[in-house]
């Protein structure tokens, strides 16, 4: 306040010297004008609107002075004495004139001479009524304020600009000077010329463009161009299974412009290095279907021992669709997420209805129609994150062959007893001494199951069907095949002796033949066999009892 009280005294002392030099000026070249005019009338009338004049002058610079010099003193207070001085001095010349006008020249001559005076008065008047308060700001001129109020609020406007762009609060650190001067109306402050010079002086504030991610700073560069220029590589380099769909980021890339001096400059390399690197997170993982925890942890690249050291609740060999699996891993800085649209035939699955039918036995179906898969034309938007799956979205499904439903028959009529049933029951007593499948000792496959047990043991149909084959066949000796009617037929071999005949219907449990050691055996036992459509399958997957 100090300060601008002292510029707004120099102001006025200085109007003040330069309106006494114009009054004193003014003064002798309208006393030297009063001598030259002998009409009373023309003085008159000349000297009343310069008196006029001189009394607009005074309310002009009281007004001026309230508007300037607001808190520190009106410069009416100087002006009004010389306003004053000014009319008296104007009255006394216009009497001088009426004085004079009777000894010197022609009225023709003291016309123009007097208007020349008005003209020159005139322009003193608009000199004094053209005062404004002149801004200098670091040495520079500015323009003019109609008040320091003015100015004031014009710099706070340009601390908020700063203050928005800096992200902080700033303070400026200026030399503003006032000081009274003529404003003729075409240098006036404003704010953007004052933003704009403030701005460009400033020495502790450089622009930079930051990259984050997520929010989080990664580094800081002098170059826009060069930073965009590296996402788009690290985009099109991350895009693994790139087809020409929408790729973007997960994570929230930004480039920013930061104006700060605490913001640290790195060469694009070392921002590459930063993004292409990767970050030791904790994720939840969901199980889908075909999941194992092995794959699971493959994919995430740690261990499975490190999963289930997290995950203490969890069974190796048993994971379910649904179950959340934590997971410790590293993460990468950023992961590419891409969205194309796919176009693909997809297969229509058939519906299966069954119909009853009194031509079949309770224990057997049959295909009466056969069923045909469909096609269908499928659009689908389907997202990857970094070249995975992660989500299928179907768009359009058209259907361009319909499904054929398959018809199976199922019989209604209750078996006879020596029917087959469908089920299968153990063919001898024994134990197992040999089961079904490679066998390393005998160094071949074995297409059944033995029951060992003495010599004459009783061998029991397996269950109810027709005896295809009764008597001696190679390796297996003496042997009897069964057909159960439903695509199942039972084998037994090494029998010692043979209770049936080809054709013979057998009720289950029924005995058919007795334990032996005939064909290709190391002792007595019973060789069973099941085969589904001539494939030996493993019997005791079939034997309920």
């Amino acid at each position: 306040m100090a300060t601008l009280n002292k510029y707004r005294r120099n102001g006025i002392d200085v109007l003040v010297s330069t309106l006494r030099r114009r009054w004193i000026v003014l003064r002798l070249q309208m006393t030297r004008l009063a001598g030259l005019g002998k009409s009373s009338e023309v003085v008159h009338d000349i000297f009343g609107l310069l008196a006029m004049l001189v009394a607009l002058v005074q309310r002009g610079a009281a007004g001026a002075g309230t508007l300037v010099m607001k808190g520190a003193g009106s410069l009416s207070g100087y002006l009004d004495p010389m306003a004053e001085k000014l009319a008296a001095m104007a009255y006394q010349l216009r009497l001088a004139v009426l004085r004079e006008q009777s000894r010197h020249e022609p009225r023709a001559k003291v016309i123009p001479v007097l208007a020349l005076a008005t003209a020159t008065l005139c322009i003193c008047t608009l000199s004094v009524m053209g005062i404004g308060l002149k801004v200098t700001i670091n040495g520079q001129t500015m323009g003019y304020v109609s008040s320091q109020t003015e100015m004031e609020e014009i710099l706070a406007g340009v601390e908020d600009k700063i203050s928005d762009y800096l992200g902080a609060p700033y303070s400026l650190n200026l030399d503003v000077e006032y000081s009274i001067g003529y404003d003729d109306g075409s240098l006036a402050v404003s704010e953007d010329n004052i933003s704009n010079f403030v701005m460009s002086s400033l020495k502790d504030v450089t622009t930079k463009y930051v990259l984050t991610v997520d929010g989080e700073v990664i580094g800081a560069h002098e170059s826009k161009t060069a930073l965009e220029l590296l996402r788009q590589r690290l985009l099109e380099a991350n895009a693994v299974s790139y087809r020409g769909g929408k790729v973007e980021f997960v994570q929230d890339v930004q480039i920013k412009p930061m104006a700060s001096a605490d913001a640290t400059l790195m060469s694009i390399g070392d921002i590459e290095a930063k993004l292409s690197g990767n970050t030791k997170e904790s994720v939840t993982y969901t199980v889908r279907a075909g999941d194992t925890v092995s794959g699971i942890a493959q994919k995430y690249s740690t261990s499975v021992s490190s999963i289930m050291d997290i995950n203490p609740e969890l069974s190796a060999e048993s994971i379910h669709i649904g179950d959340e699996i934590l997971i410790s891993a590293s993460i990468p800085t950023l992961s590419v997420k891409e969205t194309i649209t796919e176009r693909y035939t997809r297969r229509v699955a058939y519906e299966t209805v069954k119909e009853k039918t009194d031509d079949l036995y309770t224990t057997q179906s049959r295909v009466k129609q056969a069923g045909v898969y469909g096609e269908a034309d499928v659009v689908a938007d389907v997202v990857y994150v970094n070249g995975q799956e992660e989500s299928r979205v179907v768009m359009e499904w058209n259907v361009t062959s319909e499904p054929v439903t398959e018809i199976i028959e199922v019989g209604t009529k209750q078996p006879p007893k020596k029917a087959a049933t469908g089920k299968f029951m153990k063919p001898a007593n024994g134990y197992i001494s040999s089961r079904y499948g490679y066998r390393r000792s005998m160094g071949d496959f074995h297409t059944g199951v033995d029951f060992a047990g003495p010599t004459g043991t009783a061998i029991y149909a397996s269950d109810g069907g027709r005896v295809t084959y009764a008597g001696w066949k190679g390796n297996y000796g003496y042997c009897v095949f069964i057909d159960h009617g439903n695509g199942y037929t039972t084998v037994y071999a090494h029998c010692s002796k043979l209770l049936v005949s080809v054709g013979d219907r057998v009720a289950k449990g029924e005995t058919i033949a007795r334990v032996g050691s005939t064909g290709r055996s190391t002792g007595p036992h019973l060789h069973f066999e099941i085969r589904v459509n001539g494939k030996h399958q493993n019997p005791l997957n079939y034997i309920s009892y």
